[in-house]
């Protein structure tokens, strides 16, 4: 303190008398504080040495204590802060927290900035910064009514069961085994249509041939013709019908089950329906 070096020296004073509090101690960090131009500090720990000076019977000690703290008053620099009925919140001023009979009330503070944060539970912190002046200077805050936080919808992570059933329902087995169903029922549509229109042919060409032995009959070649494009029908429903089945036969025998369809080396296969029929291939 005597090389003017204040910081560190109040900061000294402050670990020798947490330590091993004493009045001579208490008396040299109020000092300290004062030629650093705390004022609000300095009168405290004035205030406080005085006390503790009466309590152990120093009479010199706590006169001269009373007397800086007194002294020290029309310095002191006040800053109030106003908080609004009706709401419950937590304040601190510069991180300490502020009693909440001191509200609306004056307090003596150290000259420079402060910084005033509110907080409560469900509603969005509030913080503002002030600076209050040397030699008895005034300033005052006004805490607002605190808004609520927003509510945020947050997913719930889907169960193992659920996790596991949206995985099977995607998996590569399932969709090959729904397309062999695909496949399978166009075989079963493509032999109905190959059977009827194959019935209908052969019934036209029986009237076709019974037309033509009796010259009296006028239809005889369009029923031939009628026979004709029936057959050509039948035809087409039976190769139809033939690949769908076959198609199906093969993806279904072929559909992956939901361990293998993880498997990098497992042996793949496809199939493509084409003019010139059926084609299958794969890769191990």
């Amino acid at each position: 303190m005597a090389e003017n070096n204040l910081e560190e020296a109040c900061r000294k004073f402050e670990s020798s008398q947490r330590l091993d509090p004493g009045v001579g101690t208490l008396l040299n960090l109020a000092d300290c504080y004062a030629k650093a131009g705390r004022t609000a500090s300095a009168w405290a720990a004035f205030r406080e040495a005085g006390s503790a000076a009466r309590a152990q019977g120093s009479a010199e000690r706590e006169a001269v204590a009373r007397e800086r703290a007194t002294a020290l008053e029309p310095q002191l620099s006040y800053l109030t802060i106003v908080q609004w009925k009706g709401q419950s919140v937590a304040i601190t001023r510069n991180g300490d927290p502020v009693d909440p009979a001191m509200l609306d009330t004056p307090i003596p503070v150290d000259p420079g900035e402060h910084v005033v944060v509110a907080a409560s539970p469900g509603k969005r912190e509030w913080s503002t910064k002030v600076n209050v002046g040397p030699n008895g200077q005034r300033a005052s805050v006004t805490i607002p009514i605190l808004p609520d936080e927003p509510i945020v919808m947050q997913e719930a992570p889907p169960s193992g069961k659920a996790a596991d059933a949206g995985a099977t329902s995607s998996s590569p087995g399932k969709t090959q085994r729904i397309l062999a169903v695909v496949a399978g029922g166009v075989g079963v549509v493509g032999i109905v249509v190959g059977t009827i229109f194959g019935l209908n042919a052969s019934s036209k060409w029986d009237d076709a041939q019974k037309c033509d032995k009796d010259l009296t009959c006028p239809n005889a070649g369009s029923l031939s013709d009628d026979a004709s494009s029936a057959a050509t029908i039948s035809t087409v429903g039976f190769i139809v019908g033939g690949l769908g089945l076959a198609g199906g036969a093969v993806l279904w025998i072929t559909a992956p089950s939901a361990e293998s369809a993880n498997d990098p080396d497992r042996a793949s296969v496809s199939i493509g329906l084409g003019l010139q029929g059926l084609t299958v291939r794969g890769s191990m």
